[in-house]
């Protein structure tokens, strides 16, 4: 960005304005330490976006198996514990403010949203159902 912050940015799939909106609504009204909220959004009928906060160290699946730089960051168990206790957090918060199974809420690809914080706490990004 301008000021020199860095942000992930989600293109969202096909969705008509009012779906978008609502689910930028849901996610807007999400707070919880271990749920990235979104900054921000764009909307054309052709590009829907969804920004939020950029986490450095990626996926947590990126940084469990595919780091296979010589000089990464190994985690230890109890990295690992406090990683997993996040994620159960975000989850539980998940299904009782949204009344569904979190698990279908959450992307599951390791891709961009199962990230992890730079304190190595889990969090996750809540997608549209």
């Amino acid at each position: 960005m301008l000021n020199g912050v860095t942000v992930a940015v989600k293109r969202m799939c096909d969705m008509n304005r009012v779906e978008f909106e609502e689910h930028i609504q849901m996610l807007g009204d999400l707070r919880h330490p271990n749920v990235l909220s979104p900054g921000g959004y764009h909307y054309r009928r052709e590009e829907k976006l969804i920004v939020s906060e950029f986490m450095p160290r990626g996926s947590l699946l990126y940084v469990l198996h595919g780091d296979q730089r010589p000089d990464r960051v190994v985690l230890d168990w109890p990295a690992r514990m406090r990683i997993a206790v996040g994620v159960v957090r975000g989850m539980a918060y998940l299904h009782e403010k949204l009344g569904i199974p979190a698990m279908r809420l959450v992307s599951m690809d390791g891709a961009n949203f199962d990230a992890i914080h730079s304190c190595c706490r889990g969090r996750l990004t809540p997608l549209a159902v």
